[in-house]
């Protein structure tokens, strides 16, 4: 890669006008995706790609792929350090073949409603396990040579007005929960790197708060690079000063040669600016982007083979079996005929969300259909049936489309603005196989900061006349065109959602009937200069026909029925917040259908997010397999037909119905603050004080075999209580495990806990046994050091509660288990 030979001249300028001031440079990106480079420190460019579900293309080039990993949730679902760090290390050695020095992951902001868009990036409403597979994940991905960023700090869990809502947070919820998974991250394993929220917290930008980056910096001793997230910063001496080490993306606006220039005017100390040069520094030697210095050797580099089966074992670990009546579960091949599998999730599943950091798959993808088909064989008859149509338009290479020449895809063309002679001078032109584009600075043909035109040109094949749904948009002013006749103008978006408008590839759409035939569609977008560009192609078949007749006729006829059913990939998105936890009406009234002519229905649910499941009772068999990654066919038919045994424990509470959502009505006031006391205690502690139980509760999750917990004991072995801030060490939980099924299994026995006078437990400690069928074992749970601290406010520290503590030995949090008392 070649470095921006303007931001070099900039730091030899620095350099030779004050030597103190060398290194400036460094703080400012130089494009959407690279730092810059700095002769006088002798640090290279280093590339930052978007996570955490994979690597993200640096130019959103469809043509640009990796291996599309299990979403946070499907991670935390696991409740499996050690398979959470083996995912880490995979998309660590994809980033090295990458050549990539950091990945822009993992998310540890907190699922606080299931409304939030960006839930399926999360881990876990609870901070203590947030904490451990966040710092899982992030030693797998470090143990590679690459960085980690987590992200977002925070309190950074809802898209509504993301970029200028504040989070109004009491400081003792603002430690205990917020910051909490953070912390757990940097004590444990140290992220390379920190990113700031676009958020406002108490009233100031994260990217220019002092109090939050002092608490990194200052309170855990945090060593790394604080950075700011893209266009995140708008002042200059305010995030100099307040602690922020770089700004992204470049070039820098605020940061940069502008720091040196405000250390120069005494408005920031020098002190300041050697600190955050010498951070990043530091990740240049560490991910080997320094002069002289070598790559560090990689931890383990896996075979495609090898690849494959972590993501298998990650994805079938996730699944969480909410239901197995009558035992239907696992299937048996040999005594069933007919299967009838239903939902279009089954052929065109939701693998992520809609995102800048929207992965494209690498290599082979099985769906859920045809895993199905491969695992039953011949012997058996699969039956498929959508059972309903998307929700949301497609792209126009989903349906099909061809360029003019014939070739599969769309012809995509940077044009010049027009000219008086009104000539297209096509500045560049290629087939591509996605309808919708999106540049970061430059436009191919054109370049950075200059006006032009972008023109997508799409052929469609209608073979029959029919009813169907066009539509457009982008960052400019956008028309659309069939057959040369112009249908539809959108205008450009308001300035200050412009990235948001990119984010959810907005669009606005007409209906129109068309012939039979081939069909030429053109959507062209005139644009302005600006910090990113942006174009969407869409199109929808709407059908004439209910599809869900024909589903509800196979599965009539079927021995045994698979729903699938979920999420399309943008219903949960960055940039925007759902209005109702429920999946589409179209799926809750397949599933409906489908158990009115078949009891033998197994529902599978493709949704990163607890949702509402108002036909739960009815079914034979539900799974919860969230985005579980590109392996998700073959992992699904591994636990449904018993060769893995389903494992997975919810990492969220689901609630029966919108209203018993922590904070459900409440919203940002016209000042746009959310005031966080409306929803706290949120997740598993709300449904504790709550007078309605959830549908189900967190840390729950049926297996093929049955578990008890037969009794449990406290140990506390060389206790050390002599910092507040550090907790207390030594305590620890031993539980006997008894397995009374006919199978072995994995049983995760769960440690709440609680000071006298709290009213609700809190998760301390976790671990996994394995039994074998008819036997015990015993597990050793270690109860987490930071757990039994508690924010004092008054005196602005940590405390710990001494006397009597409760400690429950559970099966999730509204078992009551076993309990022991200890006191301290």
């Amino acid at each position: 890669m070649t470095t921006d030979s303007s931001m070099s001249i900039d730091g030899d300028q620095i350099a030779k006008t004050d030597p103190d001031l060398a290194g400036a440079e460094l703080t400012g990106g130089l494009n959407g995706w690279s730092t810059t480079a700095s002769k006088e420190t002798g640090v290279e460019e280093m590339v930052l790609l978007d996570g955490p579900l994979g690597l993200v293309s640096k130019a959103m080039d469809e043509r640009d792929t990796s291996l599309i990993m299990p979403s946070g949730t499907a991670l935390a679902a696991t409740w499996d350090p050690e398979l959470v760090s083996e995912v880490g290390q995979l998309i660590g050695q994809q980033a090295r073949e990458r050549d990539v020095s950091v990945v822009l992951g993992p998310n540890l902001n907190l699922p606080r409603s299931p409304l939030s868009g960006r839930t399926f990036e999360m881990f876990s409403e609870d901070p203590f396990l947030t904490g451990v597979l966040g710092a899982s994940w992030i030693k797998g991905v470090q143990s590679q040579g690459v960085g980690s960023c987590a992200k977002h700090v925070v309190a950074n869990d809802t898209e509504t007005e993301r970029r200028r809502m504040n989070s109004q947070v009491e400081p003792a919820t603002l430690r205990e929960t917020y910051l909490r998974p953070f912390e757990t991250a940097v004590r444990s394993t140290n992220p390379w790197m920190l990113l700031m929220a676009y958020n406002r917290v108490n009233g100031k930008h994260c990217a220019q708060h002092s109090e939050l980056i002092g608490i990194l910096k200052n309170d855990w001793n945090y060593d790394g690079v604080v950075v700011s997230d893209w266009f995140g910063v708008d002042d200059t001496v305010g995030a100099a000063n307040a602690g922020l080490d770089l700004e992204m993306p470049g070039p820098a606006r605020y940061l940069g040669v502008h720091f040196a220039d405000a250390v120069t005017a005494g408005e920031v100390p020098e002190a300041r600016l050697h600190d955050a040069v010498e951070r990043l520094t530091r990740l240049a030697d560490r991910t080997g982007r320094r002069s002289g210095r070598p790559l560090p050797a990689p931890a383990l580099l896996r075979t495609s083979e090898e690849q494959r089966d972590t993501l298998i074992r990650a994805a079938a670990a996730s699944f969480v079996l909410l239901e197995n009546r009558d035992n239907v579960l696992p299937l048996d091949p040999v005594r069933i005929k007919t299967v009838a599998v239903v939902g279009l999730n089954a052929v065109k599943p939701c693998f992520q969300g809609g995102t800048f950091a929207t992965v494209r798959p690498e290599g082979e993808m099985v769906t859920p259909l045809d895993a199905i088909r491969e695992a039953f064989g011949p012997e058996v008859e699969v039956l498929f049936e959508p059972g309903a149509t998307p929700s949301s338009a497609q792209a126009l290479t989903d349906i099909g489309s061809t360029a003019p020449d014939g070739t599969p895809g769309v012809l995509l063309e940077v044009l010049s603005q027009p000219s008086d002679e009104a000539v297209d001078e096509v500045l560049y032109s290629e087939v591509r196989q996605a309808s919708s584009f999106v540049w970061f600075g430059p436009v191919p043909g054109i370049g950075a900061d200059a006006p032009g035109r972008v023109r997508v040109t799409a052929h469609l094949q209608i073979d029959a006349p029919a009813r169907w749904a066009l539509g457009a948009g982008g960052t400019g002013v956008v028309s659309l065109a069939v057959d040369g006749r112009r249908i539809l103008e959108v205008p450009p978006p308001a300035p200050d959602d412009v990235m948001g408008v990119v984010a959810r590839a907005e669009t606005q759409q007409i209906t129109l009937d068309l012939p039979a035939g081939e069909v030429e569609v053109v959507v062209e977008m005139d644009f302005q200069p600006g910090r990113v560009q942006a174009i969407t192609a869409v199109a929808a078949l709407q059908q004439p026909s209910d599809p869900l007749t024909a589903a509800v006729a196979i599965a009539a006829c079927a021995d045994a029925v698979i729903v699938v059913v979920g999420d399309e990939q943008g219903s949960s998105r960055e940039s925007a917040d759902r209005k109702t936890a429920a999946l589409d009406p179209a799926c809750d009234r397949l599933v409906d259908a489908v158990v009115a002519v078949n009891t033998e229905t197994i529902v599978v649910v493709n949704a990163s997010r607890a949702v509402l499941m108002p036909w739960a009772d009815k079914v034979k068999a539900l799974l919860m397999v969230w985005f579980p990654g590109q392996e998700f066919g073959r992992a699904l038919t591994s636990v449904l037909t018993g060769n893995i045994a389903p494992s997975g424990r919810l990492p969220v509470s689901f609630p029966t119905r919108d209203e018993d959502i922590p904070g459900w009505g409440h919203t940002l006031d016209e000042r746009l603050t959310l005031d966080y006391a409306a929803s706290e205690p949120m997740g598993y502690r709300y449904f504790q004080e709550a007078v309605r139980a959830p549908r189900y509760p967190f840390g729950y999750g049926m297996t093929y075999t049955k578990f008890t917990l037969v009794e449990a004991q406290a140990a506390l072995q060389g206790v050390q209580r002599s910092a507040p801030a550090d907790g207390v060490e030594g305590v620890s939980i031993e539980v006997t495990v008894r397995n009374s099924g006919a199978s072995a299994g994995r049983e995760l026995v769960q440690v709440y806990g609680k000071p006298a006078g709290e009213a609700g437990f809190r998760l301390m400690g976790f671990a996994a046994v394995q039994v074998a069928a008819g036997a015990t074992a015993k597990a050793s749970i270690a109860v987490d050091p930071l757990s039994f601290r508690r924010w004092n406010a008054a005196v602005s520290d940590w405390r710990v509660p001494s006397g009597e503590w409760e400690l429950r030995a559970s099966r999730n949090a509204a078992d009551e288990g076993i309990l022991c008392r200890i006191s301290l």
